[in-house]
């Protein structure tokens, strides 16, 4: 933590305790970011695939249309020229089969991207926690200054 300037030597014990406590709390958050990430990754993945067999499938195709979660109606495929994409906070935006393709393979390069930058500051937090925990020892065993 020799970077933000704080002189970890300095404080207390219980002063290092709270510290080791406020970034294994941060350390969860960022946990936590990672795995909402990946989940909205993994939904993109799934909607790029299914835009891909869809667009392939004949016209006339029969198929389950979904209405809720647990609810669908029967349907068959048409000609696509355009779809309903959802671009966030329930907005949808129009799009040819292709554009909706290049707008999912953007979403999921950008959801790498910021979980990259949620990787690398995790792994700076977890350098900072080492050192905490290695002070609050080197402390413990010369008597706890």
């Amino acid at each position: 933590m020799g970077d933000q300037g704080i002189n970890l030597m300095a404080l207390s014990l219980n002063q290092l305790a709270q510290l080791k406590q406020s970034i294994e709390e941060e350390m969860q958050g960022l946990s936590g970011a990672l795995q909402q990430l990946q989940v909205s990754k993994n939904k993109l993945i799934i909607s790029k695939a299914s835009l891909e067999k869809v667009t392939k499938t004949p016209e006339g195709t029969p198929m389950l249309v979904p209405v809720t979660g647990s609810m669908y109606v029967r349907g068959e495929t048409a000609q696509m020229q355009t779809l309903l994409v959802d671009v966030g906070t329930g907005y949808l935006i129009e799009k040819s089969p292709d554009e909706a393709q290049n707008f999912l393979s953007r979403k999921i390069q950008l959801i790498d991207d910021q979980a990259g930058n949620v990787q690398k500051t995790a792994s700076i937090k977890q350098s900072q926690l080492q050192d905490t925990v290695n002070v609050m020892n080197q402390k413990v065993i010369s008597g706890g200054a």
